[in-house]
Order: structure tokens, then sequence, then C-alpha cells
């Protein structure tokens, strides 16, 4: 049977020496399961995904998961429901804030 690959190091995981799946489905060793800007060792509360690019599947530690910013704040769950109503012309109202 394939052992899935850790998605730092790209080496197989085994069951003893494995962190996750995670939300993204990627896997780590145990060792390899730390912040990709510091290096910190993480675990599976402590670590945060990058919330401004689905792309990104590193991991980061509290202090350095990139965060929105002040002009990107994160959507309410009700934005991200499908609505026909406000498809199209919600993105031109985020970026029109002077229209009422």
């Amino acid at each position: 049977i394939m052992k899935e690959p850790c998605f730092r190091c790209k080496r197989p995981t085994y069951f003893n020496d494995k962190m996750g799946p995670l939300k993204d489905g990627s896997l780590f060793h145990k060792g390899c399961f730390k912040c990709w800007i510091c290096g910190t060792r993480l675990t599976l509360k402590t670590y945060h995904n990058n919330r401004n690019d689905t792309q990104d599947l590193e991991v980061y530690c509290a202090g350095h998961v990139p965060t929105p910013g002040p002009h990107d704040p994160i959507p309410h769950r009700s934005n991200l429901l499908f609505s026909p109503k406000t498809k199209g012309e919600y993105p031109h109202n985020l970026m029109r804030p002077g229209n009422p």
C-alpha cells in the first residue's frame, strides 16, 4: 500500500509519525509540521492556514499566518452562499463604497 507523502518533505508518512489529514487533505510528518516562516512546531490545535490564498496549503503559527488586512475583510458566511440577487453586483458594491 502506498504511503501518503508528507506535504513539506514529500517523503512517505507512516501512521505513527504523521499529522493530518488536515482540512485540505494534506499530511505532514510530526517533525515537518511546523510554521513555514519561523519553524515553530505546530499541533492540530495551534496551526493556521493562509485564509488569503486557498492555493497556499502551507501551515503557519498564529503569529505568522497571513491575515486579511483592514481593506480585505473576511466575508460573512452569508456572502459566500450563492444568491442570484447579489451575484454580479456584489463585487462592484465592494469596490464603490460611495454608492448607497
